[in-house]
């Protein structure tokens, strides 16, 4: 993640798309009408987050739709291999 000076610009280096694309597209099917997106900088590839606030739910009243939107807000554990092969790209 890069920011430039005098700019409120903030750049994200090097998301995978497949992963990015299909996360967002679950959370939409779900229910969610909008995201929080979150990034952290790393010297090895930068992360974002997305968080999914109640008050984003299409539907607030239904309860299992809000636990599976949460469950989705954390992105899973990435292994050694899954680091290598975003390295590698």
């Amino acid at each position: 993640m890069t920011k430039r000076q005098n700019s409120k610009e903030v750049r994200f280096r090097k998301i995978n798309l497949e992963f990015l694309i299909n996360t967002l597209t679950h959370i939409y099917e779900a229910g969610a009408d909008y995201v929080d997106i979150i990034g952290t900088q790393d010297d090895v590839q930068d992360t974002i987050n997305i968080v999914v606030q109640e008050e984003y739910l299409a539907n607030q009243e239904d309860e299992l739709l809000e636990e599976e939107i949460r469950e989705d807000s954390v992105p899973p554990k990435l292994s050694d291999e899954d680091i290598n092969n975003l390295i590698d790209e």
